[in-house]
């Protein structure tokens, strides 16, 4: 009985969605690992973890609203602004960081809430829309900062940038406790089978009682909220409000998640997939520095890696879809 057990769990791994991004990860970092020794040292993955932690907590939330059938091209502007106005109101408003941080966190939800309003009230394609809003969140950081950084006063907001537990910084916990609550909220509650039903076929999930239009919204207001928590992360741990600190946050994002098994037309994926994408990526960039390939190589080695790593998940699932058909 053991036996069988183990060869079922064995069975289940091995079709699971994300096992070939997994052995891509793992083939990876046996690989770089035996070229560049430094790569697989502590110091050098918590840096790395560090660094990729704010970019994560967007890509979680690109996932989730990738998985419902959306996608929202705004993310990065949209931290630029709620970080840019959450600094503004600490420093030129003397608002109280704790009130400006629950300010940020109602703005983003807010703003995220109103153009899910749009996409889920019209019949106009998310990619158009979070595209006009990209641009309206833009103008609105460079109008709030002209353009310059809103420094923070030394010890202002370093609460969740730079506090440490047992020698690792606070971003890292968020990042993985982000991953692990969606995770269980998709694979185990009613909500999360609503949002495949949902990103899967909307038509049909109306039909099966969901209030589509109203689910489709509460999804971009989640978003906004994660999105909130990345740009307050983001300026507590740099001490600043920059114009910039969401530039092409919401390609990294969308990349990490597709290279993380989650559908452009919705319905698959699942967080760990998402984790695994954004790891993946970020140590991708790290090897080939510590490589010493130069930057211009860089981008093209990165976007092959992607389309390859992109297609070894897609032929994965379709070989997992074509053993289930056939049971």
């Amino acid at each position: 009985m053991k036996k069988l057990a183990d060869n079922s769990l064995l069975k289940r791994f091995i079709r699971h969605e994300i096992t070939p991004i997994f052995g891509v990860l793992v083939v990876f970092f046996v690989v770089v690992g035996l070229m560049a020794p430094n790569f697989v040292s502590y110091n050098n993955i918590m840096s790395v973890f560090m660094n990729l932690a704010i970019t994560g907590m967007v890509a979680l939330g690109m996932g989730l609203v990738m998985i419902s059938g959306g996608i929202d091209l705004s993310v990065g502007w949209m931290m630029s602004a709620v970080g840019s106005a959450v600094a503004y109101m600490m420093v030129y408003m003397h608002v109280e960081p704790i009130v400006a941080a629950f300010i940020g966190v109602a703005l983003s939800m807010a703003m995220g809430t109103f153009m899910g309003f749009l996409i889920s009230r019209t019949k106009i394609e998310p990619f158009i829309i979070s595209l006009g809003f990209m641009s309206a969140y833009q103008g609105i950081t460079y109008i709030i900062t002209g353009a310059r950084e809103i420094r923070l006063e030394p010890g202002m907001f370093e609460f969740l940038g730079k506090t440490r537990i047992f020698e690792i910084f606070l971003p890292i916990y968020i990042f993985v406790f982000m991953t692990l609550l969606l995770w269980l909220i998709l694979k185990y509650t009613r909500y999360g089978r609503r949002v495949y039903a949902v990103g899967g076929n909307a038509n049909a999930a109306f039909l099966a009682g969901i209030n589509v239009k109203n689910f489709k919204m509460g999804i971009y207001t989640i978003n906004g909220f994660i999105i909130s928590i990345a740009a307050m992360t983001y300026i507590s741990r740099l001490g600043t409000g920059s114009p910039l600190i969401g530039l092409d946050k919401e390609i990294d994002a969308i990349a990490a998640a597709v290279v993380g098994g989650v559908a452009m037309s919705g319905g698959r994926g699942n967080m760990f997939g998402v984790f695994i994408g954004v790891v993946l990526l970020a140590f991708i960039s790290n090897a080939l520095n510590l490589l010493g390939v130069s930057p211009f190589y860089q981008y093209l080695m990165k976007g092959i890696f992607i389309v390859g790593s992109v297609l070894i998940s897609y032929y994965g699932s379709s070989r997992d879809t074509a053993v289930k058909s056939k049971g």
